[in-house]
């Protein structure tokens, strides 16, 4: 289960006791974890029925101790481990995290966030098993547009299928950076309650960050120059290399897909069905698939998986395992 899945089942009358969030797209787990805190916690009940640990600096007797003591003003408890990636997990803990998941107190919501689970290892794998486990990653574009238009609404607006549309190209699958964008075009709406693509077109088009897709197009362009200059700025600017890495990754994903159904001479309508992805969207992919044979593209799939190992295992400088990953796909 996805982020975006999860989100859309929360509510008072099916809440779970254990949420684990994990992936790199921060921001999706801490949208679940503020809809949970609105849920549970109120200013009267804070002090006894909330309580934050960092991971990293604890230990999971200490989180599970917390989930198993009952608050003194009663109703449930919400208890928030943010990064359990970085804590320190003994044969003790794995064994006490294993044995809350499978029994853990109904009166409690203990959530917790890592940006990466190694699915090998015991703990992971009881975690990621469990029905409150969802992959915080950036999602496929299609889903990107209809959630746009669903946070306008919330606010108040319209905001067209061209509008979202336009956003998405432009930003591409990273849900903290559109939700900036959007309040931007919100703002500069004002009472003008429907949204137009010019309203984006403006507003959108001043950001001085070049986006992630740029990187993309260069790469799949083969030119190596530019792709790596774009790199640099975009880690410069603070973007995570893991989110770099699943963007780069579902781009070539896509040409890989749009190049099998082209094999069958399947219209570009036809492929999009299939894939089940905006026709836009398998109409940028399909400029590109020239540009790689399926042993090229077989390569850089391999040469993805890589970087994702070095990443999450190597200790190794993620700008230069970034950098090097570039030079693959671009030779």
């Amino acid at each position: 289960m996805n982020a975006f899945e999860l989100k859309g089942k929360l509510t008072e009358d099916n809440r779970l006791p254990v949420y684990f969030l994990y992936g790199p797209e921060r921001f999706l787990a801490t949208e679940i974890i503020d809809l949970l805190t609105k849920q549970l916690v109120t200013e009267d009940n804070r002090d006894f029925n909330f309580e934050a640990f960092d991971g990293a600096s604890s230990k999971p007797s200490d989180w599970i101790n917390s989930a198993k003591t009952m608050s003194f003003f009663g109703g449930d408890k919400l208890v928030v481990v943010e990064g359990i990636d970085g804590a320190s997990w003994d044969d003790a803990g794995i064994a006490m995290m294993v044995e809350y998941a499978k029994n853990p107190v109904r009166e409690a919501c203990l959530v917790m966030t890592a940006l990466k689970a190694d699915r090998k290892r015991k703990v992971y794998k009881a975690l990621c098993a469990l029905p409150g486990a969802a992959e915080c990653t950036p999602p496929h574009e299609g889903m990107l547009s209809p959630w746009l238009r669903d946070r306008a609404k919330e606010k108040g607006y319209t905001l067209s299928v061209a509008a979202a549309d336009r956003m998405v190209a432009r930003i591409g699958p990273l849900p903290g950076r559109l939700i900036s964008e959007l309040d931007k075009v919100l703002t500069y709406a004002g009472k003008n309650k429907k949204v137009s693509e010019e309203d984006v077109t403006t507003v959108v088009g001043d950001i001085r960050l070049e986006t992630v897709f740029a990187l993309t197009d260069a790469l799949k362009e083969k030119n190596a120059g530019r792709a790596l200059s774009l790199l640099r700025n975009q880690l410069k600017h603070g973007e995570e290399p893991l989110k770099l890495l699943g963007t780069i990754a579902w781009q070539f994903r896509m040409i890989w897909e749009v190049k099998h159904f082209q094999k069958r001479n399947m219209p570009s309508a036809g492929i999009a069905r299939a894939m089940g992805q905006k026709p836009f969207v398998v109409d940028k992919a399909a400029r590109y698939t020239r540009n790689f044979s399926e042993v090229q593209l077989k390569e850089g799939l391999r040469s993805l998986a890589w970087a994702d190992r070095e990443l999450k295992t190597s200790g190794k400088d993620p700008a230069g395992i970034m950098e090097t990953l570039v030079l693959k796909l671009a030779s």
